[in-house]
Order: structure tokens, then sequence, then C-alpha cells
């Protein structure tokens, strides 16, 4: 064999060997799934409703995640940390969970609102990702940080809240979507397929909080039933809506309310027909999985990938830090949060309304992706509000 030849195969074999256990690397440890899809017949039929939807604020809204309506204003959360309200066209910065920020590479010094509700003490109720459970005040805009993220909660700090509901006992149901990863690092969450996340209540009035489910692959969303006796959870990575049981004899039990979705399950919020509108990131079926599902059932090459991901990408964050230039700093974060890779694979957008059985009632689409990766349906006055997590606009649909 020519000396170059082995060469060759001597320095590829250190390089895997040292992405593959070097304890200087973040630790992704894949597990492997195997999650089918269904097809896109009957109430999935594939159809572009969706791409009706007008963008509204394209531009100047940056991630609109959740929404809520008062007093003829509608409210959401941003990823530069600011709560806004939007009226008329115009919009004004209620409040702001963090301090003045750059974004998207200081992130939690910003803050990121997330899953919000409309509380029956006329207050707003919210998760951010990196502070916790506040209250704000609509009139004010006085913030109240009432469940910090540094408490423990059955031995475990808050990683990463999510989305709340809130029953009228004055207990807030929310979920905390992992244990080990926060939202900076979602892309590992998301590649480690891990069963880290939790469903929590916690009571305003003795302050106390308790672990009501765990060991859930990135939950996200919740709704309370209508009788209040049970608690719709969406899990993101196993792509079902679960129910768990808070009240009556089941307490405690899990089960599935829907399964085998077409793309991932993010907020969950009631329809006006008795059932419930969910948001999803990007549709697909057994004829067009993405590169992910392609890889869930090899678990060593996703790891191998996410140690690369690591190692190269974290060495064009630390240049960045001696790089006095905001466009390089955003170009660096966007490489490490793995932004730039999933805006490689195909989008296809949709939401879905479920009976309150879980079955599906209707479904609109955006086959070429003009309006997707959608977090949250909101129905109000004859329209579907629809928030994102990542776009740069505020979507709405006519009904």
């Amino acid at each position: 064999m020519k000396t170059w030849h082995r060469g060759t195969i001597f320095g590829l074999t250190a390089l895997y060997l040292f992405l593959m256990h070097s304890p200087f690397l973040v630790d992704v440890s894949v597990n492997p799934y195997s999650n089918p899809f269904r097809d896109f017949t009957g109430a999935l039929e594939e159809n572009d409703i969706l791409n009706e939807a007008d963008r509204l604020f394209h531009g100047i809204l940056g991630g609109p995640e959740s929404i809520v309506f008062h007093e003829g204003f509608l409210y959401t959360g941003l990823e530069d940390g600011r709560i806004v309200k939007i009226k008329d066209g115009e919009i004004t910065t209620v409040a702001r969970t963090g301090t003045a920020c750059a974004i998207p590479y200081e992130e939690r010094k910003c803050g990121r609102p997330l899953g919000m509700r409309k509380g029956r003490d006329g207050l707003l109720y919210f998760c951010d990702a990196y502070y916790g459970i506040y209250t704000m005040n609509f009139t004010t805009g006085a913030l109240k940080n009432i469940l910090p993220s540094t408490v423990h909660v059955e031995g475990q700090e808050l990683k990463f809240p999510d989305d709340l509901d809130i029953d009228d006992q004055g207990n807030i149901y929310f979920t905390d979507a992992s244990t080990k990863w926060d939202l900076s690092t979602l892309l590992y969450l998301m590649f480690e397929n891990e069963a880290g996340g939790r469903v929590i209540r916690y009571n305003m009035h003795s302050g106390e909080s308790e672990v009501l489910a765990k060991n859930l692959n990135f939950p996200n969303g919740v709704q309370l039933s209508k009788d209040g006796k049970s608690l719709l959870v969406c899990e993101i990575m196993n792509r079902r809506i679960l129910r768990l049981y808070i009240e009556g004899e089941k307490k405690g039990e899990l089960e599935v309310f829907a399964d085998a979705l077409p793309a991932e399950p993010d907020n969950i919020r009631p329809s006006s027909s008795g059932g419930y509108w969910v948001g999803f990131t990007s549709a697909r079926n057994s004829t067009n999985p993405l590169l992910p599902d392609q890889l869930s059932e090899f678990p060593n090459l996703k790891r191998f990938y996410g140690r690369i991901h690591t190692f190269v990408f974290n060495l064009v964050v630390q240049l960045s830090e001696f790089v006095d230039n905001h466009a390089f700093r955003v170009f660096a974060y966007k490489l490490y949060r793995g932004d730039y890779i999933l805006s490689l694979f195909p989008r296809h957008g949709i939401i879905i309304e479920f009976d309150e059985n879980g079955q599906i009632l209707r479904s609109f689409h955006s086959p070429d992706g003009k309006i997707c990766d959608l977090s949250e349906v909101k129905e109000h006055d004859g329209y579907l509000y629809l928030g994102s997590f990542v776009n740069p606009y505020l979507g709405r649909l006519r009904l």
C-alpha cells in the first residue's frame, strides 16, 4: 500500500475516533426510533389553502410564537425577548423579559417568550425559555417572574419551559421540554431523540410544583380538556399528541390522543367547533421523508454528524467572539444552532384541526412551503392567526 494511502487511512481513522470519543465535544447520545407516517388521504388530502394566508408585518415581527387577544389587541412574544401588542397596523412594545440584545447570538440575554395564555384574573401568563414562568399586566406591562427557571422541581431545574395552560383553581400546567438541553441547543435535543421532557403543575396559591409526567420526547404544546379532567400534550419528536389524566379514576395515566402525524406538533389551541387546532413544522409522508427521518434508525450516523457539528461549528462560534462584526456573529450562531441545515430540507406547511376525540377533521396545506414552520393556530373572529417560532411575519387566514 502506498505511503500516502496509509497516511490518509490513519488520518481519517484518527479523526473518526476523536469525533466519536473526545470528551471535549458535546455528547449527543442518539437513540434509534421508527415512526410511521400517515398518507395524505381523507382529511389529510393535500391542498393549497394555507397559501391563501396573508403575511402580516413581514420583516418586522421576528418569531411571533404564540398569540393572545385582549380588548381588541393581539399580543405575541418575539425572538428579541419583547412582548408586543398590535392593533390597526401599529406595533407597540409592552414588556421585555431580558435586556436589550443582539439577535440571535445574544438570545439568552434577550430572553425568549414562548407559549402564552390569558388568565381569568386578567393577566397574561407565558413561558420564557430561559427565565421561567411570568405574568404580565396588560395595562402597565409590569412583569412578575412567578416561577424562575433556577427553581428545582423534584431535583431538577427548569431547563426549557415551553407552553402552558391554566385551570380555574390557580394551577398552571406547563411543559419543560428537556432536562438536558435548552433552547440554544435545540438541534441536539432533536438529534438525540432524548425522552427527558416533563409536564409540571405549579399551584399559584401554595407555590408548590409537582411533576405529572416525565420521560417525554420533547413535550411542547399543552391544552386542558373542556371538562378539565385531562391535559393534551404535543410530543414533538414522537409526532403525536398524548392525553394526560389529571383527575378521576385514570389520574396520572397517559394515553395516545393522535399519533403517526405528518409533522412535529407544536402548540395546541381550541377551535370554534369544539375541537383543537395544532400548528406543525413541515409535513411529509412515507413517499417523501426528510433526511432525519431516513437516519432515524441509524443512531451512530446521527451521533457522528452531531459531533462533527459541535467540532466544526463551535470553532466558528469561538472565532466570532474575536471578530467585531455583527453579520459574521449572526452567521456563526445560526451555523451553531443548525438554522442553515434545517433550511436545506423541503418545506411543506400544514395545520390540522382535530375533534375532541383526536380524529382529524380537516387540514390546510402549503405544499411549496410558502407558509410553513407554524407553532400555533389561534382562531379569532373568523380568522386563523398563524404563529411561528422562526418566521419573520404573522400569518392570517380567513376561514
